[in-house]
Protein backbone atom coordinates (compact mmCIF):
# COMPACT_ATOMS: atom_id res chain seq x y z
CA UNK A 1 0.00 0.00 0.00
CA UNK A 2 3.15 2.80 1.06
CA UNK A 3 4.65 1.61 -2.35
CA UNK A 4 1.65 2.85 -4.42
CA UNK A 5 1.31 6.14 -2.45
CA UNK A 6 5.01 6.58 -3.39
CA UNK A 7 4.23 5.55 -6.75
CA UNK A 8 1.58 8.16 -7.18
CA UNK A 9 2.90 10.72 -5.31
CA UNK A 10 6.39 10.62 -7.58
CA UNK A 11 4.10 10.83 -10.73
CA UNK A 12 2.20 13.91 -9.41
CA UNK A 13 5.66 15.57 -8.84
CA UNK A 14 6.49 14.13 -12.59
CA UNK A 15 3.52 15.89 -14.01
CA UNK A 16 3.98 19.42 -12.15
CA UNK A 17 7.59 19.38 -13.15
CA UNK A 18 6.37 19.01 -16.56
CA UNK A 19 3.17 21.71 -16.66
CA UNK A 20 6.63 23.92 -14.99
CA UNK A 21 8.82 23.33 -17.78
CA UNK A 22 5.95 23.49 -20.48
CA UNK A 23 4.89 27.06 -18.94
CA UNK A 24 9.53 27.84 -19.15
CA UNK A 25 9.48 27.43 -22.92
CA UNK A 26 6.01 29.02 -23.66
CA UNK A 27 7.01 32.13 -22.04
CA UNK A 28 10.53 32.14 -21.76
CA UNK A 29 10.38 33.17 -17.76
CA UNK A 30 7.79 31.57 -15.05
CA UNK A 31 5.79 34.78 -13.19
CA UNK A 32 4.73 33.23 -10.22
CA UNK A 33 2.11 35.77 -10.12
CA UNK A 34 0.71 34.30 -13.10
CA UNK A 35 0.70 30.81 -12.30
CA UNK A 36 -1.18 31.72 -8.88
CA UNK A 37 -4.15 32.28 -11.11
CA UNK A 38 -3.32 28.74 -12.30
CA UNK A 39 -4.62 27.50 -9.17
CA UNK A 40 -8.24 28.85 -9.40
Amino acid sequence: FAIMILTVAAAESAIGLAIMVNYYRLRGTIAVRALNLLRG
